[in-house]
Formats: C-alpha cells, sequence, structure tokens
C-alpha cells in the first residue's frame, strides 16, 4: 500500500511543480512583454484611401 501511495504523491508534487513553473513563466511574459521575442520593426507607411473593398 506504501508503494501506491508513494506513486499518488509523486505524481502531486511533479503536478504542483509543473503548475508553478507554467503560471511563474506565464506571469512574467505578461510583465516583460517582448523580453525574448521583440516585434517586427515595420516602417509607417502613409494612408492611400484604398481599404480594399471592392464592390461595395
Amino acid at each position: 500500500m506504501s508503494r501506491k501511495r508513494d506513486k499518488i504523491w509523486t505524481a502531486i508534487i511533479a503536478t504542483k511543480q509543473w503548475f508553478s513553473k507554467f503560471f511563474t513563466s506565464e506571469a512574467n511574459a505578461l510583465v516583460d512583454d517582448f523580453g525574448n521575442n521583440p516585434p517586427p520593426d515595420i516602417d509607417t507607411h502613409p494612408y492611400s484611401g484604398d481599404d480594399n473593398k471592392k464592390g461595395d
């Protein structure tokens, strides 16, 4: 019976650690938006008035 209990506690602890790492990672991503993945450099484009809607 103790072997089964050990497996259950191991699974509980592993799950708790996984969720802890997951939520810490998500929180860091929210706080530091573009720390490791900056947005692309986009030049400004003048508005031409053409919105590509044909047939309206």
